[in-house]
């Protein structure tokens, strides 16, 4: 075989490779979060995480993962934030407003109450006296953007 037909053989055997690696790429959306119930007017950050599964879920503070979110509008009832490139799939988010900018999410003592406003996704209460079960709070991410909405809570307890 000569030197010109190898080389055409081996682009077309790279350019074939290069296909397949891209074909199976799997695209990454990102995800609106729109956080609302704001009773401490203040400049204190909000800080998020996020699980991929009930297993996750379900191990509450140890399980989340902290992430990074873009603000991308506020006004005086609301923020949005924009969490980019995040795999399609189920996912559950928290949010809490860290009023003493800790970087930690505060709570109580001996029973873990939480001293700083919390929410998650898809969750709608006016007072939260569990934490919330997975299916109450997962949402589907998809290739394209996805828009959620977390309702803060300060309010803890039977």
């Amino acid at each position: 075989m000569g030197k010109k037909k190898k080389a055409k053989k081996m682009i077309f055997i790279w350019l074939n490779i290069l296909f397949i690696i891209f074909s199976f790429q799997v695209f990454a959306g990102d995800v609106i979060v729109t956080v609302d119930r704001f009773k401490h007017n203040n400049e204190a950050p909000v800080k998020f995480s996020i699980c991929d599964s009930e297993e996750c879920h379900t191990k509450r503070d140890k399980g989340y993962v902290d992430i990074d979110a873009e603000l991308i509008e506020i006004t005086d009832n609301f923020r949005k934030y924009r969490i980019k490139n995040r795999e399609p799939g189920e996912r559950s988010l928290s949010a809490y407003h860290d009023l003493n900018n800790s970087g930690k999410l505060e709570r109580s003592g001996i029973l873990g109450i939480p001293q700083e406003p919390i929410g998650f996704s898809r969750l709608d209460v006016q007072k939260i006296r569990r934490h919330p079960k997975w299916d109450e709070v997962k949402f589907h991410v998809d290739e394209t953007d996805t828009s959620v909405t977390v309702h803060l809570v300060d309010r803890f307890g039977l």
